[in-house]
């Protein structure tokens, strides 16, 4: 058993050192090419630099990945306190709309999010979850395509499920058990995005599993995927709010 966890772990090793390699070696090309005076012309240039900034940023955006999965395994870091799920979900929602808005992708929300739904959680770790979900749901969708966010409360088992829906690229059926595990991208994410180690879904599950929660999803290939995240909900009494 020992082996075969140095083994994984090799692999995962092997495989975010060849992810964060990438876009460093084309960052080192590009600069070449400007610091030996291949290139006169200033727009030409400007385009290069352009390219070297945006390798720059997806390289951020993995450390990013690394140092959030890293501070999840401080379980102190995760500081609770009642928090409203509608706050959390509408301030994702609001921070995602230009990025959704520059990709022509509609946010709707099915149902109003105006009144208190409290759990017991961290702000901060919540945000990154939909932050997450709504980004993906924004990188694999198609031209012209839409996110629905929808809600449903359980009374009897005191629990409240967030939806998350595209008309997206859709996860093939023998990926979507695996694709919550660290290190894990389907083909399709492979094909289309640049930037993600494989850790932004592993991350949100274990924040999902931190708060008691669990998450689940549906998918049909060239139709769209729904993520559902369910939480439990406390009740405040008067005198705690």
């Amino acid at each position: 058993m020992h082996e075969v966890h140095i083994s994984e772990e090799r692999k995962m090793l092997a495989s975010m050192a060849h992810d964060i390699k990438a876009p460093l070696s084309s960052i080192i090309d590009l600069l070449d090419v400007i610091s030996k005076g291949y290139v006169e012309d200033i727009d030409k240039i400007k385009e290069l630099v352009d390219r070297a900034v945006q390798k720059a940023e997806t390289l951020v955006l993995m450390l990013d990945d690394i140092l959030d999965y890293t501070l999840l395994e401080d379980k102190a870091m995760m500081k609770r306190e009642i928090v409203n799920i509608f706050e959390v979900v509408n301030e994702s929602v609001s921070m995602m709309k230009t990025y959704a808005r520059e990709r022509n992708i509609s946010i709707i929300l099915r149902k109003d999010l105006g009144n208190e739904k409290n759990i017991n959680g961290n702000y901060t770790f919540l945000l990154r979850v939909f932050n997450n979900l709504i980004m993906n749901a924004i990188k694999y969708n198609k031209a012209d395509g839409e996110i629905t966010i929808d809600y449903s409360e359980n009374t009897k088992e005191n629990t409240i499920t967030i939806a998350v829906a595209d008309t997206g690229i859709g996860i093939p059926e023998d990926e979507q058990a695996k694709i919550f595990k660290i290190f894990e991208r389907g083909r399709n994410a492979r094909r289309n995005i640049n930037g993600s180690l494989g850790l932004g879904l592993s991350l949100v599950k274990q924040i999902i599993e931190d708060h008691d929660g669990e998450i689940k999803l549906t998918s049909t290939v060239s139709v769209g995927t729904i993520i559902y995240v369910t939480l439990p909900l406390i009740i405040v009494k008067e005198e705690q709010k």
